[in-house]
């Protein structure tokens, strides 16, 4: 049982950073082994893979240590991100990585309780179920073509949800029951008794139907039903309205440091 102590900043944090970790010790990612920050890249033009967080730098170190782990990453040219929230950011971080061409995006961290289950109000022509480990395949490639570098990914690099422990992470298809397409999808992470939604995906054809608010209360009231006290997500300005509707609240913003390389 979690800490009776335990707030919900520090539950959307710890959701995330755990999060982060799962995603770094994939099969198919490379890894930085950094002991103060967790650290992982692919050999693909896309921030989502390319990712330093939870670091944990003081001050006097910030400049030598920020030279060190963004090193690698600008090498290999590719459009990276350092994400930070409160526990791993200071004014001093946030100038240094400034100072290194890096530019900040702020994304409101939300929290909610799972008490009663949530009206989904999924169209009557639309299907959402739990995706069996071996079948995760439609929902990576959903949330990869909706990252708009579809034609840039490998096989071989599609398959990072495969490589993650089917007892924890669960993810979610929403299909048209008229003739089966794919119309989104959206991963769930449990931790403890919280669970962290993400990758929430409509695709263009389905837009403007509520799809999001379908797949992210179909995921809450499954989380209940097994036990899952809380939930947490980060959202963006275009989604953040759904998910007030649906019971979260802003605890934070999560800022996202990005590199590009210059043209």
């Amino acid at each position: 049982m979690r800490h009776v102590l335990t707030t919900p900043q520090d539950t959307v944090e710890g959701d995330f950073s755990t999060l982060q970790r799962r995603l770094s010790r994939s099969a198919v990612l490379q890894r930085l082994d950094a002991p103060d920050a967790t650290a992982f890249w692919a050999p693909l033009p896309l921030v989502a893979v390319n990712v330093i967080a939870d670091a944990h730098i003081p001050d006097a170190q910030a400049a030598e240590r920020v030279t060190e782990l963004i090193a690698p990453f600008v090498e290999r040219g590719h459009p990276f991100q350092w994400i930070t929230t409160p526990s791993t950011t200071t004014p001093t971080l946030e100038s240094t990585l400034a100072q290194a061409g890096l530019r900040a995006h702020e994304y409101p961290a939300m929290h909610a309780s799972l008490r009663n289950p949530v009206d989904p109000c999924t169209p009557h022509d639309v299907f959402i179920d739990i995706v069996w480990p071996d079948q995760v395949a439609p929902v990576t490639t959903a949330i990869f073509n909706n990252f708009g570098h579809a034609e840039d990914l490998a096989d071989e690099h599609l398959d990072i949800l495969e490589t993650l422990d089917p007892e924890t992470n669960h993810y979610f298809l929403a299909r048209s029951l008229l003739n089966g397409m794919t119309l989104g999808a959206g991963t769930m992470h449990a931790r403890g008794d919280s669970v962290m939604l993400a990758n929430i995906t409509v695709l263009p054809p389905a837009r403007g139907r509520g799809l999001e608010r379908a797949l992210a209360a179909t995921m809450m009231n499954r989380a209940a039903s097994t036990g899952s006290n809380t939930a947490t997500i980060v959202a963006n300005h275009a989604t953040y309205a759904t998910y007030l509707e649906l019971g979260f609240r802003t605890q934070f913003d999560v800022v996202t440091w990005v590199w590009k390389p210059h043209r």
